[in-house]
């Protein structure tokens, strides 16, 4: 979720057993796990024997390390049918690790990350999430499970970008002959009909019901929100506190709302910028230069060097506008864009240039696009509607440009039938809180609002001058509350003291 995948692709990205102070006659003890059709332990109930190194017998955990995590983590792997309808069809094995309590035994609630992207693995994100559940680590723990489809779970790895041709991502966000071959090479030896959040969900309830885990504390931002409501619908009684940032509508296709966020958050800087005495000092023309940059993008593409050679290539309008509204996801990704479009009004593009092809360069190692492609262009792109696209993409920067680039990339991948309501809102008396930023241009507050209107027992924070799935101290304090009482508290609308504004560069 804070990765740099959920704030290029909005949809992050974002968020993840047993006791630190088992020994080793412990380890080898039996543990005590449900079947598949047992019921879930109540949050309170008094912790089961249960050990790292073994459980039903369908996952084993053995000590293992976990980057950016000091404290010793336990991983295994669940092998689990790629289609559920054919046992006997391709086995996948879904990566699994426990980072645990760090004092005694540990409760059975644990805290389980969701990530975001769709594509961003959670065991690779063990150091944020430790992070941010730091308060609640002395008797909870952590649960990191790889989305099927990224990290150490079959990951469908999708690379876009080309060293060789480093000028198609000059023009494409998802350059169509790379998804082709993607499509082409992942099909050969997997399902990509196989992929959706209901396929995880599934996965993640035989994880929780295998290490003996009674209802989960889901920590979820970005597009694993919509991951965490799916599941939420599914197997209501395994969840016993959700925490839900930066929110993405189940029934709100993407990328539909990202030209109108887009705007608004230009118009946010803008005026960010005429306030600050230095931004406004150095370019006191901004607006007016960022028309006329916008303008001759839209005569046609602009002649740039391609960094490192000699080569020019074409810079398209569409490009350098989704580039733009990744970098308006937070206040601390936007402060070098007013010297941007000083610097391109001037003549020079290298700022812009180097910057799309450094985040096309880093995002393939970052995100699975095969998983991407999966669950976006059946859950999303199938359902969007001409006429929804011109009424909410006419006088914008972006346009449909981000909206033209996704359909074209799902012509090449497979659709998945959904189930009936799938896409319908959920309701839900689980204790939630929502944290939404409230200059963030990849999933602003309404969404926020809309969803969170099915939840019967809520609390929505704003968090102010923050932006897509940050983290504060007030943040923090209120997270710790709903997890330690299994309560949304009072539930109303509140907000957490506003963060200042980074320094916007200059020169």
């Amino acid at each position: 979720m804070a990765r740099l995948l959920t704030s290029l692709l909005g949809t992050a990205a974002l968020l993840c057993a047993l006791s630190r102070a088992l020994n080793a006659e412990s380890v080898a003890a039996p543990a005590v796990a449900q079947s598949a059709d047992s019921p879930a332990q109540p949050a309170d109930a008094p912790m089961q024997s249960r050990s790292p190194a073994q459980s039903s017998g369908t996952i084993k955990l053995a000590p293992c390390n976990l980057p950016g995590v000091p404290e010793p983590a336990h991983c295994g792997t669940l092998r689990v049918p790629e289609n559920r309808a054919r046992p006997t069809g391709r086995q996948l094995a879904i990566g699994v690790a426990v980072i645990p309590a760090l004092v005694g035994r540990s409760l059975p609630d644990p805290i389980a990350a969701l990530m975001g992207g769709p594509g961003e693995d959670a065991i690779g994100s063990a150091d944020y999430i430790a992070q941010r559940a730091a308060a609640l680590r002395d008797d909870r723990d952590i649960l990191l499970v790889d989305q099927r489809g990224t990290g150490r779970s079959a990951t469908l790895s999708c690379p876009l970008f080309s060293n060789e041709h480093p000028a198609a991502s000059l023009r494409d966000v998802f350059p169509p002959a790379a998804v082709e071959s993607c499509a082409h090479s992942l099909s050969a030896h997997a399902d990509l009909t196989q992929y959706t959040y209901d396929r995880f969900a599934s996965d993640l309830e035989q994880v929780r019901r295998a290490l003996g885990y009674g209802p989960l504390n889901l920590f979820a931002g970005s597009y694993g929100t919509r991951a965490a409501q799916v599941y939420m619908r599914m197997y209501p009684q395994s969840v016993r506190t959700a925490f839900l940032e930066s929110v993405v509508d189940l029934d709100i296709p993407s990328p539909l709302p990202f030209a109108q966020t887009e705007q608004a958050a230009l118009d946010q800087l803008f005026a960010a910028c005429a306030a600050d005495t230095a931004c406004h000092a150095a370019f006191p023309r901004l607006q007016a230069e960022f028309r006329d940059i916008a303008a001759r993008l839209a005569s046609g593409p602009v002649r740039v060097l391609i960094p490192g050679s000699a080569e020019t290539a074409p810079l398209y309008r569409g490009r350098v506008a989704e580039w733009f509204r990744s970098r308006l996801y937070r206040p601390s990704s936007s402060t070098a864009l007013p010297w941007m479009i000083h610097q391109a009004y001037l003549g020079s593009w290298n700022p812009i240039v180097e910057g799309i092809l450094s985040d096309a360069r880093k995002v393939d190692s970052n995100l699975s696009f095969g998983l991407f492609f999966s669950i976006t262009c059946s859950e999303d792109v199938a359902f969007l509607r001409e006429p929804d696209i011109k009424a909410q993409t006419r006088g914008t920067f972006l346009g449909d440009y981000r909206i033209r680039q996704q359909q074209a990339a799902c012509r090449y991948w497979p659709l998945v039938p959904l189930p009936k309501e799938y896409r319908e809102p959920i309701h839900s008396s689980v204790p939630t809180l929502f944290a939404s930023g409230d200059t963030d241009s990849g999933t602003p507050l309404w969404s926020t609002e809309r969803v969170a209107e099915g939840f019967s027992h809520r609390r929505e924070v704003v968090l102010r001058g923050q932006g897509h799935t940050e983290w504060s101290d007030c943040l923090a304090q209120l997270y710790g509350q709903l997890v330690t009482s299994g309560s949304a508290g009072p539930g109303g609308k509140s907000s957490c003291p506003p963060v200042p504004r980074p320094e916007f560069k200059t020169q």
